[in-house]
């Protein structure tokens, strides 16, 4: 439950505190970690995020999300 609670707002709302280096856009961080909370997978979360030019790992996404909690 507190991960959708987490879905009700806007990517704005995700909090990224822990971003050491500004290696992926904060954007685009963002939307990798509400594609997975939503229940996308991690690879399919990384294919998106490629289609935009993001090349990613799934670990790096992983990070993300575990991290902005």
């Amino acid at each position: 439950m507190a991960e959708t609670a987490r879905l009700n707002g806007c990517l704005n709302e995700i909090e990224l505190a822990f971003v050491e280096r500004e290696t992926t856009p904060r954007q685009f961080m963002k939307l990798g970690i509400q594609l997975h909370l939503c229940g996308l997978s991690l690879s399919n979360t990384v294919s998106v995020l490629y289609e935009f030019g993001v090349d990613r790992a799934r670990s790096t996404v992983h990070n993300w999300v575990h991290k902005a909690e």
